[in-house]
């Protein structure tokens, strides 16, 4: 088997872009080696694995040359001149895949040539197609600026000024520069607090609130720009009050926003609640949960791939406000977009905090039991759940002895966090207390064991409260004053 640059681009190539590349190599504007495309007709018939045993430098340069003596310097410079081909071509999907990056270098070039003739219909299609996006986000007005570029090179040839072509191209650069401006504040004060990186490009936040309050609010004004803005605002201050605007922004405004960048303020809004709010709070959650449903209702998953936390997350934030029926039919449509790795893990796990939040333990445990995986958050999380289903269905013989091997792992497991362990060997210390209580009808220890569980923070205390609540209950267990 060959391992080669060019096949690592050919191999990524849809089967439609591997036709083209065909053509592309065909054609003597591009190419005037038959050779390069006898070469990677060769490599074609293997496509897009390229693991055949047989696919070796000797075989395939016997192919090329019959009779002649194996030559590596040959077969190498074959491969580089096919490799440089391959990037040209991606270069040209690049390039082709934008109608109006191809329309802005037509009017260049009319420019360049001065043929005048063609350059008010070009230019007009080119400004129709930029108004007909329904996105005008950063794109969108650097590409008007330069379409209103090349419209006042246009002008200077026929010697005519014009004051309304100059003027939509000072707004649009302007417009350009202040949400470039913003983003890139945002992203290096994000990557301050996270990475803990050297802040000397990072602007003072009077500074940008000086220049918000001295370019022409006709542009200071526009949703895209307060959107931006607004979340520079969040990440600055952590005020409440610019997440609830950020939010209106986005729901009446959103759709001015590519995809991407509206993926990345809905994740500025999810990050501000998980940060500032308990999430063992019902409100907190309802709010995750709507904020993750509005990513997937409004599709806005990257490369039509959804990320495994993401994913479960959003069960999690789901299932904790009871929304059942929503939650299934996600599970159910979207586990497909998960990464192949993953995808029978998640959906696993996924399925078994759904039945234990609707009280199907026998099928919760069933699929706790297929979460088999090296990674430690999908282990603990299936010991976690089983643990919880031998107690909700009064397997206490079985839940001391998965205690006992819970115990185990989190010893054993040196890649595991001093915080996971704490926190997991917290749940164990207080679920093994509360069956010696049960076990042991000593029902007047649970107000001081509620107590002591309340104070402290660990993986699913809250799902604990609430059975030494219900204990508290069952039992009539009185206040001690």
């Amino acid at each position: 088997m060959i391992k080669l640059k060019v096949l690592d681009i050919i191999r990524e190539l849809s089967k439609e872009e591997l036709k083209k590349f065909s053509d592309y190599l065909c054609s003597p504007v591009f190419n005037k080696r038959k050779i390069i495309f006898n070469l990677f007709e060769v490599y074609r018939k293997h496509y897009p694995d390229f693991d055949n045993p047989n696919l070796t430098k000797e075989k395939v340069f016997k192919k090329l040359f019959p009779g002649k003596k194996y030559s590596d310097e040959i077969f190498r410079n074959l491969n580089s001149l096919l490799l440089k081909h391959a990037e040209e071509f991606l270069s040209f999907i690049n390039y082709s895949r934008d109608e109006f990056s191809v329309k802005r270098h037509l009017l260049s070039e009319l420019n360049h040539k001065k043929i005048l003739s063609l350059f008010d219909k070009n230019f007009e299609e080119g400004r129709k197609m930029l108004d007909s996006s329904g996105q005008k986000d950063l794109d969108y007005f650097f590409s008007r600026f330069e379409l209103y570029q090349q419209r006042d090179t246009y002008n200077s040839i026929i010697n005519k000024f014009s004051k309304e072509d100059i003027s939509e191209a000072e707004k649009s650069f302007l417009t350009f520069f202040i949400i470039k401006l913003i983003e890139l504040q945002n992203y290096i004060l994000y990557q301050c607090k996270v990475l803990g990186l050297d802040n000397s490009l990072y602007l003072k936040a009077a500074s940008i609130d000086l220049i918000m309050k001295k370019i022409p609010e006709e542009i200071s004004q526009l949703p895209q720009i307060q959107i931006y803005y607004t979340g520079l605002k969040l990440e600055q201050t952590g005020n409440e009050k610019y997440y609830t605007i950020l939010k209106t922004l986005l729901s009446s405004y959103g759709s001015l926003l590519k995809k991407e960048e509206l993926y990345n303020k809905y994740l500025y809004l999810i990050n501000y609640i998980k940060t500032n709010h308990s999430t063992k709070e019902i409100k907190t959650n309802s709010e995750l949960f709507q904020l993750r449903k509005e990513i997937i209702e409004k599709n806005l998953l990257m490369e039509n791939t959804i990320k495994n936390m993401f994913f479960l997350n959003l069960v999690k934030s789901g299932l904790k406000i009871k929304e059942f029926d929503w939650i299934f039919d996600f599970i159910k449509n979207y586990q497909s977009l998960l990464i192949p790795k993953y995808k029978e893990v998640t959906v696993s796990l996924a399925l078994a905090l759904y039945y234990f939040e609707k009280k199907e333990f026998g099928n919760s445990l069933s699929y706790a039991a297929r979460v088999k995986y090296e990674d430690n958050f999908y282990n603990l999380q299936a010991k976690n759940i089983t643990l919880r289903i031998y107690f909700e269905t009064n397997e206490f013989e079985s839940m001391l002895n998965f205690i006992s091997s819970y115990r185990m792992y989190l010893s054993k497991n040196r890649t595991l966090k001093k915080k996971e362990i704490l926190s997991h060997n917290l749940f164990l210390n207080f679920t093994d207390k509360l069956i010696r209580v049960k076990e042991q009808k000593k029902f007047y220890k649970l107000r001081a064991l509620l107590d002591e569980i309340s104070g402290k923070d660990f993986v699913n205390n809250i799902w604990l409260i609430d059975k030494v609540k219900d204990m508290i209950r069952e039992n009539k267990v009185k206040k001690t004053f």
